[in-house]
């Protein structure tokens, strides 16, 4: 089971390559590699074929703003030798373990959405191959000739962009679901929980002679009988299960 700040890593990561770490694709990639920006502030993360990392690389900042600008481009810098602080790893063996654990409606749910980005890239570059890249890289006989090849291309790339917004707007929210702990407000487990409940208003004190006048009280006098004749909605006073 991953914990609240492994699963907030793995959501920060990025829908796509969250969804192949739950759906146990990424370990047979040899040279997968990359990096982005965390919300994190002074915070990076990492990923390589193995895990993926959040490094707090605060402290190497503050060594390379104090060092200028002349001297950061010398290799021999101290700031150089420094290496970030790991503040939370998953390794993709984790996240798959944790991926297994899913509800198969929503393991086949990710995995549909990823076959889904792949083939609408996969479309888009089959069609920018075939006519030779991007209208400007190549040469037209006409410039009138160039702006309707233009235009089409801009169309057909509009489109595209308009099915991958809505495919990874879908696998953020699968992603969500499945990694229901990267919500900020949601609280970390029961105890964190008990934390932020209210306080118990005390319970009110009563004297001792309070307490004896009630004892000596006399018994509550019986209520007044009824004068309503017994029909369908009214219940006898004579009931077996009616306190006196």
């Amino acid at each position: 089971m991953l914990s609240r700040d492994q699963q907030r890593l793995l959501g920060a990561l990025g829908a796509g390559t969250a969804a192949d770490a739950l759906l146990d694709r990424i370990r047979d990639r040899g040279t997968f590699e990359g990096g982005r920006s965390a919300p994190q502030p002074g915070c990076w993360i990492n990923y390589n074929r193995k895990a993926v990392r959040l490094e707090d690389h605060t402290e190497i900042y503050a060594a390379l703003r104090e060092a200028g600008t002349e001297s950061a481009t010398e290799g021999t810098q101290p700031w150089r030798r420094m290496k970030p602080t790991v503040v939370v790893t998953v390794t993709w063996a984790e996240a798959a373990a944790y991926g297994a654990s899913l509800p198969p409606d929503l393991r086949d749910e990710l995995a549909q959405l990823v076959r889904a980005e792949r083939d609408e890239n996969r479309t888009w570059w089959d069609y920018s191959n075939e006519r030779g890249g991007w209208p400007h890289r190549r040469r037209f006989s006409s410039d009138d000739e160039h702006q309707i090849v233009q235009a089409e291309w801009d169309a057909v790339y509009g489109k595209h962009i308009r099915a991958l917004s809505d495919l990874r707007d879908r696998q953020k929210a699968a992603i969500a679901r499945a990694l229901p702990l990267i919500v900020d407000d949601e609280p970390a487990d029961l105890l964190e929980l008990l934390d932020h409940q209210p306080e118990p208003l005390p319970a009110a004190t009563r004297s001792p002679a309070l307490q004896a006048s009630a004892l000596h009280a006399g018994a509550p006098a019986r209520r007044p009988t009824s004068t309503v004749e017994e029909g369908l909605f009214v219940v006898p006073e004579t009931a077996p299960n009616l306190s006196p």
